[in-house]
């Protein structure tokens, strides 16, 4: 399943999301397209969460003017 949805990553994010913790672009987006809950929280982020291959991904992000979103980081809990 494809999101039209266009990221951008911090460099620490980058790093740590893709080498560290193998996780791909199409996970975090399916997480923000259709996240099993989504809080807000402070200086406008979001943590959302989704079931995905019976670990739970969380990933935290923002929205710039752009319409982009633009993610600060991600790990499975």
């Amino acid at each position: 399943m494809l999101f039209i949805i266009n990221l951008r990553f911090t460099n620490h994010a980058t790093y740590r999301i893709f080498y560290e913790r193998n996780i791909s672009a199409d996970k975090i987006k399916m997480t923000i397209a259709k996240p099993d809950s989504s809080e807000k929280l402070q200086n406008n982020l979001i943590k959302s969460k989704k079931v995905l291959d019976k670990k739970r991904l969380v990933v935290v992000y923002s929205r710039n003017k752009r319409g982009e979103y633009v993610i600060i980081t991600a790990y499975f809990q």
